[in-house]
């Protein structure tokens, strides 16, 4: 499939989004967690896992590999691009 570099761009932009989303998903949801209240301990809250670990961590690694093959073809593609600017160190400006 055939992209623009700006979709490409988009595209990277949302697919570590959603990286960033299932990792921290992943990280609450990897611990099975007991914790006990009141005063003699007698309450207690159970945390399951919600999801299965490993198909989310399959899943975080994929969405990894995507970041890494479309940040690759956008690189790729920039090398073949040329833009046309004249570089002017005084838009920097200087402050007297």
């Amino acid at each position: 499939m055939r992209i623009t570099i700006s979709e490409g761009i988009q595209n990277l932009k949302l697919l570590r989004e959603r990286h960033a989303e299932l990792v921290a998903l992943r990280d609450k949801n990897a611990v099975k967690e007991t914790r006990f209240y009141g005063a003699s301990s007698d309450k207690e809250k159970f945390i399951e896992p919600v999801y299965d670990v490993k198909k989310l961590d399959q899943l975080v690694t994929r969405v990894a590999c995507e970041i890494r093959k479309l940040d690759a073809s956008i690189k790729k593609a920039n090398t073949n691009c040329v833009v046309e600017y004249e570089w002017d160190d005084a838009a920097f400006g200087q402050v007297e």
